[in-house]
């Protein structure tokens, strides 16, 4: 297991990050590649659901409100 993952695993579980001292090292692995997923997963639909935010946009207003989401 990689040394950086009960760290990153605390900051992204705020207060629940008790558990990881509970876990182990493959139980650590899969709870890190399970969170991995959700967060690739939920970017994946935000970005999906901005485009069609963006789509109903006018397109005058559409460039501008584009760069401020860094598009």
């Amino acid at each position: 297991m990689r040394s950086d993952v009960p760290d990153l695993l605390r900051r992204w579980l705020g207060e629940d990050a008790r558990i990881v001292d509970a876990l182990s090292d493959q139980e650590l692995e899969e709870l890190h590649s399970a969170l991995v997923a959700a967060r690739k997963s939920q970017a994946r639909a935000l970005a999906s659901a901005s485009d069609e935010a963006l789509r109903q946009m006018p397109a005058l207003v559409r460039g501008g409100v584009g760069k401020i989401l860094g598009r």
